[in-house]
């Protein structure tokens, strides 16, 4: 069985030794009964791991001696633009997307998603979101948690500059064209938008091709959004890791 897992902010890791954050020290101490000496591993979350032992020091729990560990990231930058949708889903879309090795994740204000959050809430959603790409991180054996957005307009996506040297796709359940493999169509930066459960609106489908989309089907069959988000994540990555190898 490989060695516990946990996750350390980067600024808690230096000469050599991590200090687990309050959370991460009770789960090693009080659930998994870790102890001195015990072999763990530790990431930060930034794209760094590390083996180290065990040391308690009164209510603080010490990760002494790391070595570093080879990186376990897929090839390539994939970014999932997801629309908001229900809670429950949207974060199973940020579970599974860490787990397929998405580099980004932003999330995505559509005219038909119906979800509408304040600033406030954002802040809330923000913090359980990072909760929970962290967690799909230590479990997958990630080193890096992708990076979260705040909630976009997806007019100011299109608009971006930064996503000029990126492949950009879109699926789009009426779009002409079924997704094949292609690889002239990927390449090492890719953006991938996935629409809302009510689906794009005719203009925002009209913008996204005047801003260099390409809009696929994933076949005849209506998907729900988190299943299609989740299928084409998995069949983009597979390509991407086969065009790298």
């Amino acid at each position: 069985m490989p060695p516990r897992r946990f996750y350390v902010p980067k600024d808690s890791i230096r000469a050599g030794i991590a200090i687990l954050p309050s959370d991460q020290a009770h789960h090693l101490r009080d659930v998994l009964r870790l102890g001195p000496g015990d072999a763990v591993e530790i990431f930060d979350g930034e794209g760094n791991g590390f083996v180290g032992e065990v040391e308690l020091r009164g209510s603080e729990v010490f990760i002494c001696r790391l070595q570093n560990l080879p990186a376990a990231e897929l090839p390539g930058q994939l970014v999932l633009a997801a629309a908001l949708i229900k809670s429950a889903k949207f974060e199973w879309i940020l579970q599974k997307a860490t787990e397929l090795g998405v580099s980004e994740i932003i999330p995505l204000k559509t005219r038909l998603s119906g979800i509408q959050l304040s600033d406030s809430r954002i802040n809330l959603r923000l913090e359980r979101w990072d909760r929970i790409v962290k967690e799909a991180a230590k479990q997958c054996r990630r080193f890096a948690a992708p990076k979260l957005h705040r909630p976009l307009d997806f007019s100011e996506l299109l608009g971006r500059e930064e996503l000029s040297a990126y492949t950009k796709l879109l699926f789009y359940e009426k779009a002409m064209d079924p997704w094949r493999p292609d690889k002239s169509l990927l390449s090492k930066k890719t953006i991938l938008c996935i629409g809302p459960e009510g689906g794009w609106d005719r203009e925002e489908i009209d913008k996204a091709y005047r801003a260099g989309f390409k809009a696929f089907s994933l076949g005849p069959l209506i998907l729900r959004a988190e299943t299609a988000a989740i299928a084409a994540m998995a069949i983009i990555q597979h390509q991407i890791f086969l065009i790298r190898k």
